[in-house]
């Protein structure tokens, strides 16, 4: 199988994967936000701010050298699984030790048998790091679609049922560490790989430079895209930071499992390529047009029917949101076609470069939360949409002159795409206006009325407007059913 149909393959399954767990996710939470409250999420979005950048150096960058590394042997693997097992232990002791000062930067007591409970995700994952970089790195997307989808069910179940027999927040605890586990547990099961007892510091240092440097943009961009988090929680308290959660992950769920899926994909392809720049300023155009003809719509149609779609899904008492989920949409129209953007600096091996901007661009957005943070959570969500607008041409221009592309010739190829969404905002806008003051419908049914509407709307729009890209991902899914 070449390069290209194991590309499409390794797409469609992630697809797969991403749309099962898209949809596993929000059954999942929508059942769990009717039988938890906005403080219990509260609780958890607190902690997951010190969890999740901990997470950041469980590899230490390492998964994506391997990755991005053309040859690999025995000692190059087991050298850095047993790293990585080391990391994940010195990280869990190190929660363990800050679970004190967390709780009382908070001043909520809870917090420290919460963290010390989730710190042993850290050395679970550890477990499973090499193995998800073997499968991506020969774009066997399939069995890590197969991991993926059966973690987040089980981890799904057993929240629900801990929730539904009273546990409150710890049933969102014990989702977080089943996830964990059952990813690990699934991974060495399907892995012909076996770690061995040895260690060459020779094979593994050179990959420490490429590493240490991805880590280190890691650090920053979590801090840049979490510190609204962290101050929310910290000056305005656990209810007002569950709004704002519920919203970001709204937004940013849909982003993650369609545009980071895809790259993850594309990396490895990327890394292939590395050095044709043509063939991957080709390529990757053409994914990112592929990925703008779903969000696109997808966030516009969210920003027009966030009212129904909250109350319908989350509840009434979520409504606060709906401001929130709005503004984040405007955002993640720039932010769903930028994901790739790491997947060149990391593919050229320049996670150096990447890494300076990254500073650059924490320090600048932390400014804006800070400011928004006057106007409370409201104020913070147009803050986040006015620094993402400032910071859009040079978070592409810069990844750019590594694959010698302009910004001007590349933004081009989303007008029509954009004309074709914003077309299909306009028709389901008054849509919904009819439905909800001439017919008098409930909100459900406007909701799903929309949705009919907006999608066929929209393929009409876009088949008119961009005939070619709609025979492109015509012939794509053609392929993608044979490759199957």
């Amino acid at each position: 199988m070449d390069l290209a149909a194991r590309t499409i393959r390794g797409v469609g399954w992630s697809g797969i994967s991403q749309a099962v767990r898209l949809l596993s996710h929000f059954v999942i939470i929508a059942i769990l936000c009717r039988l938890l409250s906005p403080d219990d999420f509260g609780l958890l979005a607190m902690v997951l701010v010190f969890t999740n950048f901990t997470m950041i150096f469980c590899d230490l960058g390492l998964k994506a050298a391997l990755i991005q590394r053309k040859e690999l042997t025995e000692e190059h693997l087991s050298s850095i699984f047993w790293i990585n097992v080391l990391t994940g232990f010195l990280l869990a002791s190190l929660l363990v030790i800050l679970a004190p000062a967390i709780s009382n930067f908070y001043d909520k007591s809870i917090l420290r048998s919460i963290v010390t409970a989730l710190a042993l995700t850290f050395f679970i994952s550890s477990f499973g790091i090499v193995h998800s970089a073997l499968f991506a790195k020969k774009l066997n997307f399939k069995s890590l679609a197969v991991v993926k989808i059966s973690a987040v069910l089980i981890s799904g179940i057993v929240a629900i049922i801990l929730a539904f027999l009273g546990f409150g927040i710890w049933s969102l605890v014990w989702q977080q560490i089943v996830l964990s586990l059952a990813t690990v547990i699934l991974l060495w099961n399907l892995s012909h790989w076996k770690p061995k007892f040895l260690f060459k510091w020779q094979r593994v240092k050179k990959l420490f430079g490429f590493g240490l440097n991805l880590t280190g943009f890691n650090f920053v961009n979590y801090f840049n895209r979490n510190f609204d988090n962290l101050i929310v929680g910290k000056f305005l308290g656990s209810i007002p930071l569950g709004f704002y959660n519920l919203a970001y992950q709204t937004l940013l769920f849909p982003l993650t499992n369609i545009s980071q899926v895809v790259g993850q994909v594309m990396f490895p392809n990327f890394s292939i390529i590395q050095s044709d720049k043509d063939k991957l300023r080709y390529s990757y155009i053409k994914t990112t047009r592929y990925i703008a003809a779903v969000t696109f719509p997808l966030m516009i149609a969210l920003l027009v029917t966030a009212p129904q779609f909250i109350r319908v899904i989350f509840g009434s008492q979520w409504e606060r949101s709906i401001f929130l989920i709005q503004a984040f949409t405007i955002t993640g129209l720039i932010q769903s076609i930028g994901t790739l953007n790491g997947t060149i600096y990391q593919s050229q091996g320049r996670t150096d470069i990447q890494f300076r901007v990254g500073i650059i661009f924490a320090v600048i957005t932390a400014f804006f939360f800070i400011v928004g943070l006057r106007w409370n959570i409201e104020g913070v969500a147009v803050a986040y949409v006015i620094v993402g607008l400032l910071l859009m041409y040079p978070s592409f221009a810069i990844p750019f002159k590594l694959i010698n592309l302009k910004f001007s010739y590349f933004a081009k190829q989303f007008k029509l795409i954009f004309l074709a969404a914003a077309g299909m905002g306009g028709v389901i806008f008054m849509t919904s206006i009819f439905m909800e003051n001439v017919l008098k419908m409930g909100d459900l049914i406007i909701l799903i009325s929309v949705v009919a509407v907006g999608a066929i709307s929209y393929i009409s729009f876009l088949f008119m407007l961009d005939k070619c890209l709609c025979c492109g991902i015509f012939r794509f899914f053609k392929q993608l059913k044979s490759s199957l």
